[in-house]
């Protein structure tokens, strides 16, 4: 049985926020039609986790959050980074600019929505008090991203 640390309701609120700015800034980056930005998302991600962390007052690290996605969530991050990165450089070998305005657009979509996900796992993460969650657990949180962002797509 997982433990639940309780957090107060702002803190959590408060982490959240931070969470939008560092998913805002990790859109951003994604849409940069340039190869190797993901290690500069991977690091935005970094900061967000210590930044949520301190929110919270739990410490919660990249391995927690791997962890947490098991083998599968995190080579399925991986394997989109790469994806990414690989059509970026194509792109630029073509010399089309359509390809390289629609790699950004899959970019920053994917680097927001990973990021954003990435936020919520540190926070359900920290209500247990640092340690890894359950597979379980973060598929659920996983789906609920997902269904957020898509809602935020339909306003």
């Amino acid at each position: 049985m997982p433990i639940q640390k309780e957090i107060d309701n702002q803190k959590i609120s408060d982490a959240k926020d931070i969470i939008g700015w560092y998913t805002v800034a990790a859109t951003a980056k994604g849409a940069v039609p340039v190869p190797a930005t993901s290690l500069a998302i991977i690091a935005n991600n970094g900061f967000m986790i210590a930044h949520v962390s301190s929110q919270l007052g739990i410490i919660t690290t990249w391995d927690s959050v791997l962890t947490s996605l098991g083998v599968a969530g995190t080579l399925n991050v991986a394997g989109r980074a790469i994806f990414i990165e690989a059509a970026k450089a194509l792109s630029w070998g073509t010399g089309n600019a359509w390809a390289a305005i629609a790699l950004s657009a899959v970019g920053a979509s994917t680097a927001g929505l990973q990021t954003y996900i990435i936020g919520l796992l540190t926070i359900q993460i920290s209500k247990n008090g640092g340690k890894p969650i359950t597979q379980k657990e973060a598929s659920e949180v996983i789906d609920g991203a997902k269904k957020h962002t898509k809602n935020l797509n339909k306003k």
